[in-house]
């Protein structure tokens, strides 16, 4: 698997420095043959082999009575009940999640991209390990999520309604992606300023632990809070909570890219239609991330990551700029190489510690 991560990342990153040479068709038949690769990477892993693997097996067998049956999303009851009626494994559920996810990955990056592969070699050198081989579920929402920023920006809310709502059957999570209509595409002076304070501000209290829980009334999900917090406190999160953020090299890549992207909106809004948008939702994952810590290191990591979807689209855009475009591509792949081999290593460790 490991061998084939990394032969599947460097040809689409090879490829991607000579992409505006291809035709259309060329690099259509190219997409379909890297997703498949994908598909069959992602489906044909072992338990063990990625995080998470070993729970989703558990949830697998997990009899019908079990509590964790009557708080998964409907969506996996499905799949689960389905697969074990035609007598298949656990290895037909990570096909099902990739034959789903990956496609909708790849088809939103085609329409919101005018560099495919270069959009591609990025998710690769990441999400595409965290939500596709690790967190499949919010994978398919997060594919769906983009679908929704797509939606959004192009003025048909009703279609960005729908696919948060789908999200959702996937991945109970994806319902704070409502949270897009409250923006639109401007970026005043005002909202600057607040975009800049998020991160020291929520530095200071992911370090201090500041819980905002306890604002929350029951009626919105306080009494939930409330169980992710006891779960906090009695260290029964602690080997799903992921990589603590002050070690989180890739975490520190994206608020660079935040605070870059911020800096330089004007100039590349004006090349790249999805910027704005994609800095605010960025913004609300780094919410989560840094206000959420002291409740939930799961709650806040995980919640981060299905919004930190739009970092995929910043740091697109951020190849607008340099000038000349090889420049930007050079620039964009050796991060795309140090976020691929940081998360390889990550990963590698993970499974060590397991």
């Amino acid at each position: 698997m490991v061998i084939s991560l990394i032969l599947l990342f460097f040809t689409c990153l090879s490829l991607s420095f000579i992409e505006e040479r291809l035709g259309n068709r060329e690099k259509k038949i190219l997409y379909v043959v890297f997703g498949l690769a994908m598909i069959l990477i992602a489906g044909t892993r072992a338990v063990g082999s990625t995080p998470d693997t070993i729970s989703y097996e558990e949830m697998f067998y997990a009899k019908k009575g079990d509590l964790s049956v009557l708080l998964r999303e409907p969506s996996f009851n499905f799949f689960v009940s389905l697969l074990h009626s035609l007598s298949l494994g656990i290895n037909a559920l990570f096909f099902t999640y990739a034959i789903l996810s990956i496609p909708i990955h790849l088809t939103a990056f085609w329409k919101m991209s005018r560099l495919p592969l270069l959009t591609l070699t990025i998710y690769l050198s990441y999400y595409y390990m965290m939500h596709d081989m690790v967190q499949m579920r919010c994978g398919v929402a997060s594919g769906l999520f983009l679908w929704a920023i797509y939606f959004y920006v192009e003025g048909k809310k009703r279609y960005t309604l729908l696919c948060i709502l789908l999200g959702t059957l996937f991945h109970y999570s994806a319902l704070a992606g409502l949270v897009i209509f409250l923006f639109n595409d401007k970026l005043p002076r005002w909202q600057k300023v607040i975009l800049y304070s998020i991160v020291p501000i929520g530095i200071v209290a992911y370090f201090t632990r500041y819980d905002i829980s306890a604002f929350v009334p029951d009626e919105l999900g306080g009494a939930k809070l409330m169980r992710y917090r006891q779960l906090n406190e009695k260290g029964l999160e602690d080997d799903q909570a992921g990589w603590k953020f002050e070690i989180n090299m890739l975490i520190w890549m994206n608020i660079v890219l935040y605070y870059a992207s911020i800096y330089y909106h004007d100039f590349l809004s004006k090349r790249f239609k999805y910027t704005t948008i994609a800095i605010k939702l960025q913004a609300v994952g780094f919410c989560f991330l840094f206000f959420v810590n002291s409740l939930s290191q799961v709650l806040g990591n995980r919640m981060n990551d299905y919004f930190s979807v739009a970092s995929v689209l910043l740091w697109t855009g951020s190849v607008y700029a340099f000038q000349p475009v090889i420049l930007s591509k050079i620039i964009s792949n050796v991060i795309s190489t140090f976020r691929f081999i940081t998360s390889m290593l990550g990963y590698a460790l993970s499974l060590l510690w397991m």
